[in-house]
């Protein structure tokens, strides 16, 4: 039996909840069941589309630290190396933060979708706060695009001409 601190049994002394069913009909149940699956997919697949670009966008520093190394130092394509991650870090970062809001709104659906659930469903999400949840998000995305700064940082610290 699900425990909160609603009610008391008056044999243990534990505390217990009384789950209310949701007031939708069956088929309108099944489909925001499907609704709230479909969100959540699509917050699994921003999430590992931020992943790729943080990863990806750090690669291709290395890629043009490589090819800015071999090249000279005076050339068009030493240049173009360092115009190119400069580009790329705005990009990466732009896409980080557009991925972010597309999870934020999957995440209001989602909200709206589970206040039309069971009692017992809205107490299990609240266990951690909204404010907690966007905390951890919002450091982690800080985390993504500071590497992305740091990664193009070190490129270019790494390609300036030696002394």
């Amino acid at each position: 039996m699900a425990k909160a601190p609603k009610a008391e049994s008056e044999d243990s002394g534990e505390t217990t909840i009384t789950v209310e069913p949701s007031d939708l009909d069956e088929l309108t149940h099944a489909e925001m069941l499907e609704l709230y699956r479909a969100s959540a997919n699509t917050i699994r697949f921003a999430k590992h589309q931020q992943w790729g670009t943080l990863l990806g966008a750090l690669g291709l520093f290395v890629l043009l630290g490589l090819t800015g190394d071999y090249a000279s130092k005076t050339g068009f394509l030493f240049k173009l190396c360092i115009i190119i991650s400069l580009v790329l870090s705005v990009g990466a970062i732009y896409s980080l933060i557009i991925y972010q809001f597309w999870q934020n709104a999957e995440r209001e659906k989602m909200n709206i979708i589970a206040e039309r659930f069971s009692n017992l469903t809205r107490l299990i999400r609240g266990l951690v706060t909204e404010r907690e949840r966007n905390f951890h998000r919002y450091v982690l995305l800080f985390f993504m695009i500071i590497s992305i700064v740091l990664g193009n940082w070190l490129l270019i610290v790494f390609l300036a001409p030696r002394t």
